[in-house]
């Protein structure tokens, strides 16, 4: 395996944005996405989205007046913080809640909400959310016990990542 850093920041590898299709975030109190991710490369995760597949039963409050059918998810990263190679030293993230079907399209399946990650100036002001090669992500469901949501995750590869050739 080589890792190879391209040659300019302009290259097409750098500039692109890709979607990270985790799956159904499973019905029940805090259900896990089917599927996790482990990061090939540094990444910026940019924006969580959300496709409401199977209606929830718990209500939130959308728009400042109307109750409505919603479940709240959170996208989890873990990483490795330790300066050695000797050991591992987890560190876990979270962020969110984000409330899936109660805004937008209020309470409906098929209902498409989509959030920003990271809003602020992030990582050297490029927003996003840092994912260093190796990090672990999966999303989270809050307490409801019927909603399901399908979640994906637009991301970035860092400028100037090594990547594997």
């Amino acid at each position: 395996m080589v890792l190879k850093v391209r040659p300019t920041f302009s290259d097409v590898a750098y500039q692109a944005r890709d979607s990270l299709n985790l799956g159904l975030l499973t019905a029940g109190s805090g259900g896990v996405t089917a599927i996790k991710f482990v990061a090939f490369a540094n990444l910026y995760l940019y924006s969580i989205n959300l496709y409401q597949t199977v209606l929830s039963t718990s209500t939130y409050t959308s728009g400042g007046t109307a109750t409505v059918s919603g479940q709240q998810v959170s996208v989890v990263v873990v990483t490795n913080t330790s300066t050695n190679t000797a050991t591992v030293s987890l560190s876990t993230a979270t962020y969110g809640p984000f409330l899936a079907g109660g805004s937008g399209t209020a309470g409906q399946v098929g209902g498409v909400n989509q959030y920003a990650l990271n809003t602020t100036a992030g990582v050297a002001n490029a927003g996003g959310i840092n994912v260093p090669v190796g990090g672990y992500v999966y999303a989270i469901s809050g307490t409801d016990a019927t909603g399901v949501t399908a979640v994906t995750l637009d991301y970035q590869i860092y400028k100037g990542a090594a990547l594997v050739e």
